[in-house]
C-alpha cells in the first residue's frame, strides 16, 4: 500500500527534476547560471595541484602583501588590467584566487568577474595568504625571514 502511495509522489517530483537549470529563475530575476560563484579549496586541496599544468594561482592583496608573501607562481592581479593576465582557454583552465584572509573578500569579488568573463573552473582559497603561511606551506616573498614560519612547517609536517 506504501508503495501505491509513493509512485505518484515520486512522479511528481521526477516532473520537477527535468526542469533545465538554465530556465530556472531566482527569486531576484536571475537564472541559476548566472548565479554561479566559486567554489572554495581548502589550503591542502591548492597544496596538491599548485604547479600541475593548466592551474593558475592569482594574488589579489595590495602590492605590499603580495611583495611580503605570495604563492609560488601566483599573478598579481591589484593591477590595472588584471583581466588581460587570465589565460585565453576559458574551459580547460583552472583558476584559483586569494586574498589576505577570510575577511577580505576581494578575491570573491574577481573570481566572479572572472565567472561572468565565461571561465569555467573557479576556486576560491578562502584563508588566504595567511592561513597558507600559518600553516607552514612555502611561499615567495620578502617575509620567508619570519623565524616562526620554520616552526609552522614543522608542526604542518607533523600532522601529516
Amino acid at each position: 500500500m506504501k508503495t501505491k502511495l509513493l509512485a505518484p509522489i515520486c512522479a511528481a517530483l521526477a516532473a520537477f527534476a527535468v526542469v533545465p537549470a538554465a530556465n530556472v529563475q531566482a527569486a531576484e530575476g536571475q537564472t541559476v547560471q548566472q548565479m554561479r560563484q566559486a567554489i572554495p579549496l581548502s589550503l591542502s586541496r591548492v597544496a596538491k595541484v599548485i604547479g600541475q599544468p593548466g592551474v593558475y594561482l592569482f594574488d589579489c592583496n595590495p602590492e605590499d602583501i603580495y611583495e611580503q608573501s605570495h604563492l609560488k607562481g601566483a599573478i598579481k592581479t591589484n593591477v590595472e588590467g588584471w583581466e588581460k593576465l587570465l589565460p585565453k582557454d576559458k574551459k580547460n583552465t583552472f583558476l584559483i584566487f586569494y586574498c589576505i584572509n577570510r575577511l577580505c573578500n576581494v578575491s570573491f569579488e574577481i573570481s566572479q568577474v572572472a565567472i561572468e568573463m565565461g571561465y569555467e573552473n573557479v576556486y576560491l582559497m578562502p584563508d588566504g595568504i595567511q592561513g597558507w603561511v600559518q600553516h607552514g606551506y612555502e611561499f615567495e616573498g620578502t617575509g620567508r625571514q619570519d623565524p616562526g614560519l620554520e616552526a609552522a612547517r614543522q608542526r604542518r609536517e607533523a600532522q601529516q
